[in-house]
This record gives C-alpha cells, sequence and structure tokens, in this order.
C-alpha cells in the first residue's frame, strides 16, 4: 500500500448507503479521501489540505462501450461534481469540496428520490427470487444425498437462509423509505 493511502473496513449494504455517504463525509473531515470502495473495506488517500462532501448514486446499464456512464459522469459534472469511481459498475461515487452549511445530494427533490429508492428495491428483489430459484435447485440437488446433511446441506441451508434474510431486510427497509417519501 502507498504511504499515504490507508484502508478502511467496515460492511456497506446498499438499502444503507445513506450511512456510506455519512462515514465518508466523516473521513473526508479527518483527511482521508476515497480512491477504492469496497463491499468490506474501503482505500482512503490521506490530503488535509481539502475536504469533500460524498454522494453515492445507483445506476444499472452505465458502461463505457455503450457510451452512457460518460454522458452520465458529464451530467453531474455540469452540476459541480467530481466522479470518483463506480463499484460493480452499478453504484457510483460523486463528491463536491465542502462547503460550511451546505448539504448537497444528488437528488433534491421527493419524486426522484422515490424513483431512486425503487430501483435499488427492485434490485433487491431481483437478486431475492435468483437465490430462492437458486437455493431450490441445490436443495433439490443435494437433499437425495441425506447422509451429507450436516456436512453439505444444513451449512448451505443457513447460508442461504441468511442471504434471504439480508435481501428481505434490504427490500422493506427501501419500501418504508420509498412510503415515508409517497405519503
Amino acid at each position: 500500500m502507498k504511504p499515504n493511502t490507508e484502508k478502511k473496513y467496515r460492511l456497506n449494504l446498499s438499502w444503507d448507503y445513506e450511512n456510506e455517504e455519512k462515514w465518508m463525509n466523516e473521513q473526508s473531515a479527518r483527511g482521508l479521501h476515497l480512491r477504492k470502495p469496497g463491499f468490506l473495506s474501503s482505500t482512503f488517500v490521506r490530503d488535509e489540505a481539502v475536504r469533500y462532501t460524498y454522494c453515492l448514486d445507483y445506476q444499472a446499464g452505465l458502461t463505457k462501450k455503450n457510451g452512457k456512464l460518460q454522458e452520465y459522469i458529464e451530467l453531474y459534472r455540469d452540476a459541480g461534481w467530481e466522479y470518483v469511481t463506480s463499484y460493480g459498475g452499478i453504484w457510483h461515487y460523486f463528491r463536491k469540496e465542502w462547503e460550511p452549511g451546505e448539504v448537497p445530494r444528488l437528488y433534491s427533490d421527493r419524486d426522484s428520490l422515490a424513483a431512486h429508492y425503487k430501483k435499488i428495491q427492485s434490485m433487491m428483489g431481483v437478486m431475492l427470487l435468483l437465490n430462492i430459484g437458486l437455493c431450490a435447485i441445490n436443495m433439490a440437488n443435494l437433499l437425495p444425498r441425506g447422509h451429507q446433511f450436516w456436512g453439505v446441506v444444513f451449512p448451505l441451508a443457513a447460508i442461504y437462509i441468511f442471504l434471504f434474510a439480508l435481501l428481505l431486510v434490504g427490500y422493506l427497509k427501501m419500501g418504508s423509505k420509498i412510503n415515508k417519501l409517497t405519503k
């Protein structure tokens, strides 16, 4: 690792991305600025001469090949945002220089924020359904091997139950956020 970089460990979950933004803003106040995000860890560069406000955006289907990624970046650049990086090709990280008393947001109205939350919720719903299908296929193949229940089937079932619970909690939390905005 380069001398002025630091790795921070933290679990980042899609439905809780606002807390990830808050955490990155706290890191920036300490002179640490995002270089590379991750699911369990992120890499930061130390520079105490500047402070940023970070925002994340979920956008699937943006690639360099179809030209949509560059158009998307330009749209936010025109609004004063600097594109930092992306994670998984769907989570995009932007920042602006910090201004006291200012809380810039990528989504400034309730309707666009609700639509943003619905996209995230839809992605979680699809992932939940895919995992249910994969679980059914795996269990159908493994259950006839009853002698391996404790060694293979039970641990795999426990992992699937954990994934289902995680995705369902995320789906419901996004639904709650949508309901608060649309009331």
